[in-house]
């Protein structure tokens, strides 16, 4: 029974890891896209923690979105695909964004009822969609990125970015032009 909890969870983490790391690298450069638009300099456990959740959380948000039916339309195009998966992560995201916004003034003005009616007075709007505008890309460059790995397959996207397989070397393989 454990062995087979501790299968799950190996490949849920797996599964998850490309995810994470790219939503931890956006949302810490959002945070500190954020504190530099709002002349708030330090750096803050809050800040850095609510990043970091939010990396979890979007990462585990892409593996359940992509497990529902929802998330696969029957069009062959590919940019449909990716476009369609865009929108179903932005939604979840944006969601999200607006979670974090109400944790951190919940925090400060004593409940969630309350924050969530300052969310809605005091927002700044331009740096919300800013920021908003950069999780969309975002999410475009990783389903874009995603969608090509499974059509490349992971062992192709390896050589290409990292040069010859390990199989290769010592066969005389090489990728430079012949002269």
């Amino acid at each position: 029974m454990m062995k087979r909890i501790g299968a799950v969870v190996a490949k849920e983490f797996r599964e998850g890891l490309p995810a994470f790391i790219f939503f931890l690298f956006l949302f810490h450069t959002i945070a500190l896209t954020k504190a530099v638009s709002l002349g708030d300099y330090s750096v803050t456990a809050l800040r850095a923690t609510a990043a970091t959740v939010g990396a979890l959380i979007v990462a585990k948000a892409i593996l359940l979105v992509e497990a529902l039916p929802l998330a696969r339309l029957s069009s062959r195009r590919r940019v449909v695909q990716i476009l369609w998966k865009t929108l179903l992560f932005a939604v979840v995201v944006l969601l999200f964004r607006f979670l974090e916004e109400i944790i951190e003034l919940s925090s400060k003005k004593g409940g969630i009822v309350a924050a969530t009616k300052v969310l809605l007075e005091e927002i700044s709007w331009p740096i919300f969609g800013v920021l908003s505008l950069w999780i969309l890309g975002g999410l475009l460059l990783y389903c874009l990125a995603s969608e090509l790995i499974v059509v490349l397959g992971p062992e192709k996207v390896k050589e290409i970015f990292f040069g010859a397989r390990i199989s290769d070397h010592g066969k005389g393989a090489s990728h430079e032009p012949e002269s």
